[in-house]
């Protein structure tokens, strides 16, 4: 056994708390690590006049809102702008941003000030419709 895995070892008397791992990355671990639809974004209405309605975007961007070259289009909503909000993937990271709309994105009860850092299961508000970006 190495001086290194002696450290990483309670029970050989040497534990160091401050010991760098390396765990060697294979193929499998990076695959099992990036879903094969990263890159496409999903949307699900969950309600509201368009509740079930569902929108994607194999783009970095998805855009909703009223106007028809949206990804999802709320045309039953009058309270969503044309272009109301968008979600913006960068990497693994998904933000959320509201494009000037006349009656805001509210996650929760909170209107969205600036772009903000969305996850799974994450469910936002525009106008008079409550949207669901899905667990994956």
């Amino acid at each position: 056994m190495s001086a290194t895995e002696n450290k990483l070892r309670p029970d050989r008397g040497g534990f160091d708390p401050t010991a760098t791992v390396v765990i060697p990355s294979t193929a499998a671990t990076q695959a099992a690590l990036v879903p094969d639809d990263l890159g496409q974004i999903q949307v699900e209405v969950v309600g509201g006049p368009m509740d079930g309605l569902s929108g994607a975007s194999n783009a970095d961007s998805l855009v909703i809102g009223r106007a028809s070259d949206s990804a999802l289009t709320l045309a039953l909503d009058p309270m969503v702008s044309g272009r109301h909000c968008r979600i913006q993937q960068e990497g693994r990271h998904y933000w959320l941003e509201d494009l000037g709309s006349r009656n805001g994105t509210w996650l929760g009860d909170h209107p969205l000030r600036q772009r903000t850092l969305i996850g799974p299961g994450t469910t936002f508000t525009v106008g008079r419709t409550q949207i669901e970006f899905p667990p994956r």
